[in-house]
């Protein structure tokens, strides 16, 4: 698994030419072995054909139904939808929430590297859809989760049930619509016959509602 050192340098808030100290440096990549050592990364994904009706994207041979402005746009072009959901496995939660409680800077490290680990781990699904579009001669959007944006973040029971997360990769959703496991996600992908519009900087902190998370604000920890 591979696991991008300046991505976790993201997740901890390091940026631009902001660098660690050498004792974090060496605690990061300390981390960053942990974490593939653990990790247990499953995946699954399902393609479904695409109607736009009303101003809501319903995806055929399932019961989801997406509604929302942003979705409605992103998927504008979309004549098939990708549903993806991957995971990192129990363990690695539990070595974060123990290390938290034990060495919290290394429980912050950890729990980084996981989140690059499974952002990396999406990226490798992506991989698999688009090659998947191309073999058919169509493209693919970027990812889209609930809770960027207006789309809402219950959408992900719907999503896991159309793709049978819990049986196949361990996979639930809270009563509150988390993920479980944490260190988890569930995406949505267009795959259409045009060429996607460009998201700018391919920030996708600027998508998502969460307006305080310390890391769309930049927030260093270690600081």
């Amino acid at each position: 698994m591979n696991i991008n050192y300046d991505e976790v340098l993201h997740y901890l808030g390091y940026h631009n030419n902001h660098r660690p100290y050498e004792n974090t440096k060496e605690l990061i990549t300390e981390c960053i072995s942990e974490i593939k050592g653990i990790a247990q990364k499953q995946y699954v994904y399902d393609i479904f054909d695409t109607e736009h009706k009303d101003g809501k994207i319903l995806l055929k041979q399932s019961n989801v139904t997406l509604y929302g402005h942003d979705i409605a746009h992103h998927l504008k072009h979309s004549s098939k939808t990708a549903l993806m959901a991957v995971t990192l496995g129990l363990e690695v939660d539990k070595r974060i929430s123990l290390y938290l409680r034990i060495n919290p800077t290394k429980g912050l490290i950890l729990d980084a590297c996981a989140s690059a680990a499974v952002e990396a781990l999406c990226d490798e699904v992506e991989g698999k859809i688009r090659l998947k579009a191309a073999s058919e001669g169509l493209y693919i959007t970027s990812r889209y989760s609930p809770g960027y944006g207006d789309l809402p973040l219950c959408l992900q029971g719907d999503i896991a049930a159309a793709l049978d997360t819990y049986r196949k990769i361990g996979l639930a959703v809270t009563k509150d619509f988390l993920l479980a496991p944490r260190k988890s996600v569930i995406a949505i992908i267009g795959v259409q016959q045009v060429l996607p519009d460009k998201r700018g900087c391919g920030n996708k902190c600027k998508l998502c509602s969460a307006v305080n998370c310390q890391y769309r604000k930049g927030e260093n920890f270690f600081e």
